[in-house]
């Protein structure tokens, strides 16, 4: 399984311009099955309760932090993982 950081890296939508690459991006999604939704799902849970935990507490320098760093990992985890399921439904 490899793993993209873009959609443009696939090799499928590699050639389309942004906009197709959106539009078949969101019809792949729209492929996934209840298992792939359920990782992304959690992937995303994980990823957004440490920001929710710091603004609940009113800790805001936390906060800012947690929200760099989540903002990363949507980036470096989240959406790699997200385009290898979507490339099996292109």
């Amino acid at each position: 399984m490899k793993f993209y950081l873009s959609s443009k890296d696939i090799p499928a939508l590699s050639e389309s311009s942004f906009q197709e690459r959106n539009e078949k991006v969101y019809r792949a999604q729209q492929k996934l099955t209840v298992p792939e939704k359920l990782i992304l799902s959690i992937l995303k849970l994980i990823l957004l309760i440490p920001p929710f935990l710091f603004i609940a507490r009113q800790d805001w320098g936390n906060t800012l932090i947690s929200l760099a760093i989540c903002s990363l990992a949507f980036m470096l985890v989240f959406k790699p993982v997200s385009f290898a399921f979507i490339e099996r439904h292109l």
